[in-house]
């Protein structure tokens, strides 16, 4: 231990030499020996350049260049600083390099220009092509039964007869129907058949297209209508007529009946019959007509209903490529009271093909019809095979 160590090691709290072990104090003294050294000329030794002084230096260099360059910016930005009540405002010079000013306001420009006149031209619509005229050949037709047809019978009943043509019966005088129709007032009325048997075998035979095919369809000669109140025709005192044979009719002039009617026949049209023969299709013209009673069901100008039916029907069945036919029983003779309201001319505008009762003049129809307006009456006139000629004949 060299006399720098001795010395504080007696001066420390008064401890006398030995006191402490020398391990301890070895490191202690020497530790206090370079704390406070001094070399030869007084001056204690440099032991390095201090941490802390190298961070003040930085931050006095730091300082004095912010305060440079807030100097250079009072001066360079001195004309742009404006002091108002609120504080300093700054008008930075770049931000107004893009600014224009508003354009000078001046007199509006007027433009005249002569008025565009557009002429849409109307575009014509196509005009519909009419069915084509029907072509009357003439008919051989066989009258046969629903069990006939149900049986696969009737084409050979045809060919036995030497006909061209079949007439079923599709619509009763009692208002029956021979097939289940798809008019709702059908189903009410309980009018339909019990099965479609008979529009099956019509079907089959629509298909091979050997035979021309005829419905016939009574039409107002319908009790079940009458009795349900639809167009009832009445009596002068009130109650519903009855005909020659016990039957209630109703009227043309009734539209529910008119429009029952058109529907059924559309349906046999539909069916695959060539032709609709229409039965009883005026007012009655057996017993006692002179009770009938005028009405709105049977107004004093009866072909005026009766017109309107049928050239309403034979329009609907032209269209599906279907003739309309006409049952006459009544002498059309000029100047006498025509009951039925079938006239020569109604029949002429309307009807395809004229059906002569056995007990009508034939010669005296195709005078009065072909003056009328009929035309190919040796084809369009179908009468009794016994008295039909050379001409379309039924039997």
């Amino acid at each position: 231990m060299d006399s720098f160590e001795r010395l504080w090691y007696d001066k420390l709290n008064g401890w006398q030499a030995g006191t402490l072990p020398a391990d301890i104090m070895r490191p202690l003294g020497r530790l206090l020996h370079m704390a406070g050294r001094k070399n030869r000329y007084g001056y204690q030794e440099y032991r390095g350049r201090s941490g802390g002084r190298v961070v003040l230096i930085f931050i006095i260099v730091l300082l004095a260049v912010l305060l440079a360059g807030g100097i250079a910016f009072m001066v360079f930005m001195g004309d742009y600083i404006k002091y108002t009540d609120t504080g300093m405002e700054i008008d930075w010079p770049w931000l107004n390099d893009g600014v224009t000013a508003p354009p000078e306001v001046s007199d509006p420009v007027v433009v005249e220009t002569d008025d565009v006149v557009v002429t849409v031209e109307p575009t014509e619509e196509p005009t519909p092509t009419p069915p084509p005229e029907p072509q009357y050949d003439p008919l051989a037709v066989v009258s046969v039964t629903a069990a006939q047809l149900r049986e696969g019978a009737a084409a050979q009943a045809a060919a036995n007869a030497g006909g061209n043509a079949l007439l079923v019966e599709m619509k009763a005088a009692t208002g029956k129907l021979s097939w289940i129709a798809q008019e709702e007032l059908a189903g009410t009325l309980y009018a339909n058949a019990p099965d479609n048997t008979l529009a099956d075998a019509v079907r089959a035979l629509a298909e091979t297209g050997d035979l021309y095919l005829v419905a016939r369809v009574h039409c107002f000669r319908d009790p079940i209508m009458s009795n349900a109140g639809i167009g009832s025709l009445m009596s002068q005192r009130g109650r519903i007529w009855y005909d020659f044979y016990g039957v209630p009719w109703t009227s043309p002039a009734n539209q529910q009946a008119v429009d029952y009617l058109s529907a059924l026949c559309l349906e046999l049209a539909d069916m695959g019959f060539d032709e609709i023969l229409l039965d009883d299709a005026g007012y009655p013209t057996e017993g006692e007509v002179n009770a009938l009673a005028t009405s709105e069901n049977r107004p004093e100008d009866r072909t005026v209903p009766v017109a309107a039916f049928y050239s309403r029907l034979a329009g609907e069945l032209k269209e599906k490529g279907v003739c309309l036919s006409v049952y006459a029983n009544e002498k059309l003779l000029p100047g006498e009271e025509v009951y039925s309201g079938i006239t020569a001319a109604v029949l002429a505008q309307n009807a395809g093909r004229v059906w002569l009762d056995s007990r009508v003049d034939r010669e005296h129809y195709q005078t009065i019809l072909t003056t009328s307006g009929l035309d190919n009456p040796a084809a369009r006139i179908v009468a009794p095979a016994d008295a039909a000629g050379e001409g379309s004949w039924y039997r």
